[in-house]
This record gives C-alpha cells, structure tokens and sequence, in this order.
C-alpha cells in the first residue's frame, strides 16, 4: 500500500495553501471580538475518539461520548467512517461553537465548557424528527411504493416495462434525495428490467444489511449522496453558529441546561425548565426549527464545504480501492451499465483503508504505523489527503448495498467506511494523549466481514483483520492499544435513538488509565475487570453476542 503515497503526497502538498487555512470561525458571524475562540487542539495533548461505524445505530455515539465529556474533558480529535464519519462532523462542529467556550461572564471554565459541549453531544437525539434521516425515509418510502404498486409483480409479468415506467414514476416522486443518475440509467439502458429489477433486490437486502454478491460494489445509488452531504452540513452548521444562528437563544439555552443536566441523559435533559416557560428539549428544538427554516431562506455557509480538520484534529475513514483493484471496479462497473455479465475479484492486497485529513497530521500518522504497527490493518492505512466533510459524507456513508464505489478526488475509489472499525492505530500513531474507541460488544459481525470477503480477502486475512482472540490481529491491536474503550450493546436496542444514547451513556469504560479511574462526578461503570467479548482483548465472543 506504500506505493501509493508518495504521488498522493504530492497532491496534498499542493493542496496546503487551503487545507492549512483555519476555517472562518462563527465569530466572524457577529460574535464580538471579546469573545474567546480556543487554538486548534493537538492530538498529543488530548484524547482522540476512534468512532465505529453502526448505520442508524449512531444515537450510541453521543451517549458514549457525552459522558466521556463531562467526566474527563472535551473530545478535541476524532476519526470515524460511515455513520462514525457523521458524528465525527459533528463533533468537529460541535468545538467550533463560540457558544461551547463563552459563558454568559466571558470564557467558560473547562467544566463548564465541558458541560457545554456535552449538553450538544445529547441534543442531536432531539433531531430525530428533522429529517437526520431523510435518506432511510426515502428509502423506506420507496419500498413502501414497490409494494404498494406491485412494481415486481410487473416486472415478472407479461408486460415488464410497464414495472420499469412504474418505478421511475415512483422515483420521480421521492424528492431531491433520489439521485438523478438513476433517471440517466434508466434513459440509457440496453435492459431498463435488469437494471429495475436488481435495483429493487440490492434495496431490499441493502436494509437488512445483507452483501453476498459482487454488483454491491456496482449498483447505481438511489440515494443522492451529495444532497446528503448537505443536508448533515446545515446541522453542522447550525451547531457550529454559522449563518443565521440566534446566538443569543443558544447560549440562553446552554446557561439553562447544561449545568443541570450533567449525569442525564438526553431524555431527562429534555423534560428540565430551558428557556422563556419551555423545557431545555422544546427550547432546543425551537431554536433549531428556526434556524432550519432562516437558513433555507437566506442560505449561508454549508459546514460541509469546510475542510477536513479545520477545527481540530478530525478524520474522515473510508475503505478504498488502489491500483490494479480501481481497473477491475471500472470494468465491472461499466459491465453492469451496459448489463452484461460482470466479473469484480480485486486482488485484497490493493484494498485499504484511506483517512482523509490535515496532510501534516496524515504524513505522522504513516510515518508511525510504520514504525510501531505490523497488524493488517495498519498496513492497508492510505492517507487520502485533504478534501472537504462534503466529500467525506458523500462516500464514507455510501455503504455497499446502498451505492456503487465512489471515486474520490484523490483517484482512489471508497466502497464505504466498513473498514478498520475501531480507528485506534492511527490515532496512537498521531500521539494522541489517549484513545477511546465507541464500540459494542460481540465482536466485528457479519456486514464488515462480508464486505470483506467480497473484496477477495482469504480467511487468513479475515483472522488477522477481525479475530478477537489472536493478539496479532488488528481488532485485539486496536482493543488493546486504546487507553479506554465505551463498550455499548447497540444491537440490543431495536434501533430507538433514546435506548440507543441510554445504553451508550451507561455503558462500561473498559480501562486502567489512572486519569479515567477518577471520574469527575464519580461514574461508577469504569475499570479494567470487565470481561467482554469484542471488546475487552482476548475475551472470545460467545454466539449469544
């Protein structure tokens, strides 16, 4: 995987004069110049959150999180892919806030800032009805219309293009969430059947996360990823303070809530007094259903447009197809269009796992996991350079069985942000001060180990990616290096975000750090004497996991 950096480094140097240009704080917005902004962190000072990804599972993520913040400090550097690429935004976003670090008298003190940032971390449960997830509720709509107009009745029937004019009728329905690329296909397609017919299957086994066959890698999206992007940016920069903020309701809030709400969840947070006879959980979703609907009308700076990092130590992970493997995805891929059969075996030797980020940052990151890593995954690390959250959030998410690979700006190709779960390598080899993984017990599961396998790994590359009970393998490396580890159960939530975030706020922190034995407000479900498989080393997974 080495090859490959030094023609991308030189990418990122010419890349250098924006990538290292701090982002336009809010403060510009119209907060005064007596206002504190801090520096931006380094990793070697603080502690670095490794955030796996868990589909809409992701309300874990701030329940982990936001009690990390209260008893230990401020998250202040994170690396996540998929779901975990969206919370590691909004982390970013999150520190961005001038509101986080000024209190009603000038400059919080650290726990009250810390109170601050983790009152934000538990609100983003409250944007459940918001539209957060308007690209499973098209997708569901979707489905929902496929059965409702028996669209693959009509396909097996007599007269199959009648299901395939159906189904485009549908589609034009949906919204600016469907991608246009879909209509484009269907216009041009030597068989619009095939293409209707195996765009419906990848749905339908897309939701139940299940990838036995190559065309997962091929398939054209039916979400427009983009539009994603910049929907997930307008909540970034509403909790950065960009555009129309009501600055003025927000810290209001935060006076309210924040204090009060330390050691409860989002739930409990919600129903305390906010502001002006609301409760600190209408309070927030007032200020937030204005902002949305001034920012749809007078626009503003998209915090996706921002660079990768701007704020603090941040990185966007994806895994990426290199070399001989991106020729052996174009060719299958242009096969699929012209529906014919397709043939995708990648040699797994040209798969990585690509970070986006600060290219300093990157450069350190390379340098020592050469120097201190020999697991797989360490090996497979392909830094990807600077980009924009945008096209972080329009690929790492795009998950095989919901869109083909991505090509990136740095001539790789992302098949989505599967890869290296827990993110703690590349992180102890930034320097971080510690580092945390979110993770959940049981182990990797089927999807990643699927999607590996599918990418031609052998089961000897399986083991030393993935086994929980091999010391070499890069799981039980990343498990053992972390300083701490959130170990939350998010499958066994049935996918409520208040279970999810509950769960994950009082879920144990495996670890014998001495800074993390002495919790600032005496959280009691931190130690070392936890014996759980998938996230404690060397404890095997039972099947009941």
């Amino acid at each position: 995987m080495r090859r490959f950096r030094l023609a991308l480094f030189a990418v990122g140097i010419a890349m250098t004069s924006w990538a290292s240009v701090a982002p336009v704080s809010a403060q510009s917005d119209g907060y005064s110049h007596a206002q504190y902004t801090p520096r931006r962190p380094i990793a070697a000072l603080t502690t670095c959150a490794g955030i796996r990804g868990n589909g809409q599972n992701l309300f874990a993520h701030y329940g982990s999180l936001a009690r990390h913040v209260e008893e230990y400090g401020a998250i202040k550097c994170a690396a996540g892919g998929s779901s975990g690429s969206i919370t590691a935004f909004f982390v970013e976003s999150i520190w961005a806030s001038p509101d986080v670090h000024n209190c009603r008298r000038g400059p919080c003190g650290i726990r009250a800032r810390d109170a601050r940032m983790s009152l934000m971390l538990k609100s983003v449960v409250g944007l459940v009805d918001t539209g957060l997830f308007e690209d499973a509720a098209t997708i569901a709509a979707l489905l929902e219309g496929i059965q409702a107009g028996g669209i693959v009745e009509l396909l097996q029937g007599p007269v199959p293009e009648e299901g395939v004019d159906a189904l485009i009728r549908l589609l034009r329905d949906l919204g600016p969430l469907i991608n246009p690329e879909l209509f484009e296909l269907f216009a041009n397609s030597p068989d619009p059947v095939f293409h209707a017919t195996d765009i419906i299957d990848g749905l339908q086994k897309g939701l139940q996360f299940i990838v036995d066959d190559p065309r997962v890698f091929l398939r054209t999206s039916v979400i427009n990823f983009d539009a994603f992007a910049t929907l997930v940016g307008v909540y970034g920069s509403f909790y950065a303070g960009y555009g129309p903020s009501d600055r003025g309701g927000i810290s209001a809030w935060l006076d309210a809530c924040a204090r009060p709400g330390i050691g409860l969840t989002w739930e409990e947070v919600a129903a305390l007094p906010g502001t002006e006879g609301r409760t600190c959980g209408e309070t927030f979703s007032d200020l937030f259903n204005a902002y949305r609907e001034a920012f749809a009308e007078l626009g503003g700076r998209n915090r996706a447009d921002d660079p990768v990092g701007g704020y603090m130590p941040s990185f966007g992970v994806t895994g990426v197809l290199t070399g001989g493997a991106i020729d052996a995805w174009e060719e299958a891929r242009a096969a699929w269009i012209a529906a014919e059969p397709i043939e995708f075996v990648p040699n797994f030797d040209d798969i990585g796992v690509g970070y986006w980020g600060r290219a300093r940052e990157l450069r350190r990151m390379d340098r020592n996991l050469d120097r201190r890593f020999t697991d797989l995954s360490s090996d497979q690390f392909v830094p990807l350079g600077s980009a924009s959250w945008r096209e972080v959030l329009s690929s790492s998410p795009a998950e095989p069985g919901f869109s083909p690979g991505v090509p990136l700006s740095s001539g790789f190709v992302s098949v989505g942000g599967w890869a290296d779960p827990l993110r703690v390598t590349p992180l102890e080899a930034l320097g971080a001060r510690r580092t945390i993984t979110i993770n959940r017990l049981g182990g990797v599961g089927g999807f990643t180990e699927n999607v590996t396998r599918l990418l031609n790994a052998s089961d000897g590359q399986i083991e030393a990616l993935y086994s929980t009970d091999d010391p070499a393998s890069s799981f039980y490396v990343g498990l053992d290096e972390a300083t701490g580890v959130w170990c939350t159960d998010w499958d066994g939530q049935g996918g409520d975000p208040n279970r999810l975030f509950n769960d994950a706020y009082n879920s144990p922190l495996i670890t014998d750090d001495a800074r993390f034995l002495w919790p600032r407000y005496g959280y009691e479900n931190v130690g070392p004497d936890f014996s759980i498989g998938g996230c404690t080393p060397g404890v095997p997974v039972l099947v009941a996991e």
